[in-house]
């Protein structure tokens, strides 16, 4: 079981680009449900931190995805017991334009 659920930099910034995206586009309701999504979903992953679905040759990175528009990337660091969060991912975005570290 993972400890801790930690938050790359990258990830706070797109979390609240998202928001924002979710916001001016849909609704604010829209916008709080997705944050509840991504709640449940980290509540999730502490319980299956490999619940996602592995990224090509990257060791332990996984993406699940939180909406139909919206996909979370994260790194599972099982020696720590903990996930790190990397990106949020507007699948509307080109894919060429996706960087994972």
């Amino acid at each position: 079981m993972v400890r801790e659920i930690r938050w790359s930099s990258i990830a706070l910034v797109t979390f609240e680009e998202a928001v924002l995206y979710l916001e001016r586009d849909f609704s604010e309701l829209v916008s709080r449900k997705f944050a509840d999504r991504v709640k449940q979903k980290m509540v999730l992953l502490m319980v299956y931190p490999r619940l996602g679905q592995k990224v090509g040759n990257k060791p332990n990175v996984y993406k699940t995805v939180i909406n139909k528009r919206i996909v979370l990337y994260y790194q599972y660091k099982p020696r720590k017991g903990e996930i790190l969060l990397l990106s949020f991912w507007n699948t509307l975005q080109n894919p060429q334009n996706l960087r994972i570290s």
